[in-house]
């Protein structure tokens, strides 16, 4: 176990706890975005909105399931009362990423529903020809490969798809790296 003073085991339970509360005030802040998504009051600041909340959330499930993985380390030989904290941390940390995970899904089900439709007379994106998103890994298997995703993604740069495959597996290790300090 690693040794560290009342004081700082104090502020890393008090960090866990906070980033944890930061979790929940994003999941309730997507949750209030995502009922503005297709109405009149949808617009590219509010997707950008959605996008940086998202990743913001991503990052700061990180920290926290390492801070979860470094306090299971210090309060190994520790009190009951501190074990029973961290236990109570490990529960609404798996609590939040699991509601934030469900909405994460919606924003993604809500955010292909409003895909346009395709036409088929439009002319193909020169930069980049139609994607098999058959085998493109989560991301594309979610959305499907229906023509409007086709569609979509004929409009889009190698460039972009390679910024959401990016994001993808950022996101994917995030939550592997937090359910993995949850079962520790």
């Amino acid at each position: 176990a690693t040794q560290v003073s009342a004081t700082e085991l104090q502020d890393v339970f008090q960090e866990t706890s906070s980033n944890i509360f930061q979790i929940n005030a994003n999941v309730v802040a997507l949750e209030k975005n995502l009922q503005s998504l297709g109405t009149s009051r949808d617009t590219p600041e509010l997707r950008q909105t959605l996008h940086s909340t998202q990743q913001q959330t991503n990052k700061v499930i990180t920290t926290t399931s390492q801070l979860i993985k470094q306090l299971s380390d210090i309060i190994s030989g520790s009190s009951r009362q501190d074990r029973l904290r961290l236990t109570r941390l490990k529960s609404e940390l798996s609590d939040s990423v699991q509601r934030y995970g469900d909405l994460q899904k919606k924003i993604a089900e809500r955010s292909k529903a409003l895909l346009p439709p395709t036409h088929t007379d439009k002319k193909k994106s020169p930069q980049t020809p139609l994607v098999d998103t058959r085998d493109e890994g989560p991301l594309f298997d979610a959305l499907g490969a229906d023509d409007s995703v086709q569609a979509f993604l004929s409009e889009i740069s190698e460039e972009d798809v390679e910024v959401l495959r990016q994001r993808e597996r950022r996101c994917c290790r995030s939550r592997e790296t937090c359910w993995m300090s949850l079962r520790s």
